[in-house]
């Protein structure tokens, strides 16, 4: 990146959060702070074991000196801006979860944000959580920042066993199912899928199994509902049983939470500030509630940028949508609403200027 869209940059980034209302996490001042300049690009460099006292504070900081990505510690701290780690003196952490649509199966973005759903629904269903905030990362996934004070003291094996429930590590298939949470969520979704099955007469499409072995399945089903949802399955037909571990298998597929492990395990987590920008697209780290989560769209409501006229150079054919609108470019001199061209100069695939 040249001097000059450096600069270009570094003056869009201060005019952003001039006028940005940005909430601070709660606890703030208990935080390590952490920032990377855009005048270290294209370095990568971080300034951390920084500490804020009071909101006037902070604001002055990042508009005279704009940060390219803006992060603080899950952690509480008696002393954040001491700058060894044994000094700090560890209060807490909230409880962080990432989901990164690139380390799915399938699904992109938007198999991430299907993701970031199921796993509050779980949290609040399964582990009682009440306070809890879904923040779109400005890059390629979500987190949920989880607030309740229960689970600030857990260290990070206790973290890591919630991070096994999610990704059903180790549950193995048998006829009659360990009585354990994560092997019960797998035999419940089985379960469901036979009895919806047998309510629409799709057994033998969905199960693979003769119109007998069908009638008999609707009969025995039943009468042994509640041994089944328990995890029982030896009262099922012979074929049917035959046919448990490919269903178990696609249940624990389905219900799986795609979490990235480390994030939640580390109770010193450095995480991206909700309200600030992301560096390598110009996108706003939007925080959402479960209301709004499910209409999100990114490449529109997380653009912080306005429409003016901005002249790039662009480096090599790109094509992107962002505002509702596709964009097909080839290399060389385009004028661009400034949002696109910040998304470019983020994305390092266009300089400013021409």
């Amino acid at each position: 990146m040249d001097t000059i869209t450096k600069s270009f940059l570094r003056q869009k980034f201060s005019e952003y959060y001039a006028r940005a209302e940005i909430p601070l996490p709660r606890g703030f001042a208990e935080r390590e702070w952490a920032f990377v300049s855009v005048d270290s690009l294209p370095d990568f460099v971080m300034n951390r074991h920084m500490a804020f006292e009071s909101d006037i504070e902070f604001r002055g900081y990042v508009i005279k000196n704009p940060p390219l990505h803006a992060y603080y510690s899950s952690a509480y701290y008696e002393n954040p801006g001491a700058e060894r780690m044994d000094d700090k003196g560890w209060k807490g952490a909230d409880l962080i979860f990432d989901i990164d649509a690139d380390h799915l199966p399938k699904g992109g973005l938007e198999g991430a944000k299907r993701q970031i759903i199921r796993l509050y629904d779980l949290l609040e269903e399964d582990f009682g959580v009440e306070d809890m905030t879904i923040v779109f990362s400005g890059g390629r996934g979500y987190h949920i920042h989880v607030h309740d004070e229960e689970f600030r003291q857990m260290g990070s094996g206790e973290r890591r066993e919630i991070v096994d429930y999610l990704m059903l590590e180790g549950v193995e298939f048998s006829e009659t199912l360990p009585q354990t949470s994560q092997h019960l969520r797998v035999g419940r979704c089985m379960a469901r899928i036979i009895e919806r099955a047998i309510e629409k007469g799709k057994v033998m499409e969905v199960l693979g199994v003769r119109k007998s072995t069908a009638e008999r399945l609707e009969t025995v089903f039943p009468a042994n509902r509640e041994k089944i949802y328990g995890g029982d399955f030896r009262q099922l037909p012979k074929p049917v049983r035959g046919k448990l571990p490919a269903l178990f298998r696609r249940c624990v597929e389905h219900l799986r939470i795609h979490v990235d492990p480390p994030v939640t395990a580390d109770v010193k987590r450095l995480i991206r500030l909700p309200g600030s920008l992301h560096g390598k697209t110009s996108l706003r780290v939007t925080p959402l509630s479960r209301d709004e989560v499910e209409g999100f769209d990114p490449f529109e409501d997380a653009v912080a940028f306005g429409d003016e006229g901005v002249r790039v150079r662009v480096k090599t054919g790109v094509r992107f949508r962002l505002m509702g609108e596709e964009f097909r470019l080839s290399r060389g001199k385009h004028t661009l609403p400034e949002f696109a061209a910040l998304y470019l100069i983020c994305r390092n695939v266009a300089l400013y200027g021409w």
